[in-house]
């Protein structure tokens, strides 16, 4: 074969079958597993711990208003019209979950992976609820604490997408840090649009390979 076989194995000890292509995308795990491939250098992405806070907000009847009027941007509770479109302030990040649900996210720590960052203390959980009381009101309530999230960070911000030099067949996805929801999915089209170009190419250069034979006598 052109290039190397692959075989997937699971925790469950399953076994895949052999793959001819293969794509790394497990978040802050994708350099470990590319570096037990021989790719040492093919991710080179570190994990960045962040914080997730949920929590509810408490609802406020706005202001009566006749049919003939309108009511004021000011005269809108400001603890409902936060929700009404996401925001951002001091590194943190506010969105709308439901009406009276708000998430905040933030923060950005380098403490190693989430094995051994469990022993790191941080004070963003206390910073986040802090704040959220302060924007939302005393009443509102946390869902629970602040949840820590391991991000895929590179160097520069960007996302690590494509081929792996040297090792024909083997892709990355990986190094999107604090914006795997937004690009992950355009990326992940992307990836997939390189791989199919990659299978037909390949396909093609093996027919064009292939030992014309004469079938008329």
């Amino acid at each position: 074969p052109t290039k190397p076989r692959f075989q997937v194995h699971t925790q469950d000890g399953s076994v895949s079958e052999d793959l001819d292509y293969l794509v790394l995308a497990a978040g802050t795990e994708t350099p470990l597993l590319a570096a037990s491939l021989g790719a040492h250098n093919a991710c080179p992405t570190y994990p960045l711990r962040g914080y997730s806070l949920t929590l509810f907000t408490p609802w406020q009847e706005p202001p009566e208003t006749s049919s003939s009027s309108s009511m004021a941007v000011d005269e809108v509770p400001s603890h409902n019209n936060l929700l009404h479109q996401p925001f951002s302030f001091d590194s943190m990040y506010c969105s709308s979950v439901t009406p009276f649900m708000a998430r905040f996210a933030g923060f950005g720590e380098f403490v190693g992976y989430r094995s051994k960052a469990q022993d790191v203390p941080s004070v963003a959980p206390a910073v986040m609820e802090r704040y959220a009381k302060g924007i939302f009101g005393p009443d509102a309530t946390a869902l629970g604490p602040a949840s820590p999230c391991f991000r895929p960070a590179s160097p520069d911000d960007l996302p690590i997408v494509g081929p792996v030099p040297g090792l024909s067949g083997l892709y990355v996805h990986s190094g999107h840090g604090t914006l795997g929801w937004t690009m992950g999915l355009a990326t992940g089209d992307c990836l997939a649009q390189i791989l199919v170009e990659d299978i037909i190419n390949e396909g093609q250069q093996e027919i064009e390979g292939e030992e014309k034979k004469d079938y008329f006598l």
